[in-house]
């Protein structure tokens, strides 16, 4: 991605987020802190940590290495296929103090077989291994994506499985699905999901 085309992305995601939270408000409150976006040289674009991101312009934005020690930094590095990374702070997900096995057919085809938490971001490396989403222990989350939307997604999804898991607890758990079939599914679905992209191309 280009730096202009990397920037016009991060301006046009609070409107972006605002139009498609409609569907997704019974579960749970998502709210987007911060987008790291890579660029085509080997570098990121990531918007300030400390200004919502309504209310920031280009002159906001910092241009990082991608390499470096940051968890959007190695995320980004080692992760080739994730062009997008979100920070979020979420209602349920912020609630988690456990990996959650894989509970929802669409959490297990969308975000991987499980979601763990990560305390440094060399850990959150280890544990979004074949995932889309990490909880990270400051209650915080990271969700990424080839594009934004798909990270938007993953947020979302995040959210409402995280939703299930603490609510399930109180009903006396959730029964997970198997593990085997679980991966099944992830992989039957990103089969799928890279065929359309190719048709659609």
């Amino acid at each position: 991605m280009t730096l202009s085309e990397a920037q016009n992305l991060i301006l046009n995601a609070p409107q972006f987020f605002e139009e498609h939270l409609a569907g997704y408000q019974t579960w749970g409150n998502v709210n987007f802190l911060q987008i790291a976006v890579r660029l085509n040289d080997r570098k990121i674009l990531v918007s300030n940590a400390d200004k919502p991101l309504n209310e920031q312009t280009i002159n906001d934005f910092t241009i990082l290495p991608l390499k470096g020690d940051s968890y959007f930094q190695k995320l980004l590095f080692w992760k080739w296929k994730i062009n997008v990374a979100l920070l979020t702070y979420q209602e349920f997900a912020s609630q988690v103090t456990e990996t959650i096995p894989p509970i929802l057919d669409d959490q297990a085809q969308l975000l991987g077989v499980n979601i763990k938490i990560a305390s440094n971001p060399i850990d959150a490396v280890f544990k979004t291994i074949g995932r889309f989403a990490t909880i990270l222990d400051d209650k915080k989350s990271i969700c990424m994506g080839s594009t934004l939307e798909d990270a938007f997604v993953a947020a979302q999804l995040l959210e409402k499985t995280s939703k299930a898991w603490v609510l399930g607890k109180y009903l006396g758990g959730s029964k997970p699905i198997n593990i085997i079939e679980a991966w099944a599914m992830q992989q039957f679905y990103q089969l799928k999901y890279s065929k359309e992209a190719q048709k659609n191309v």
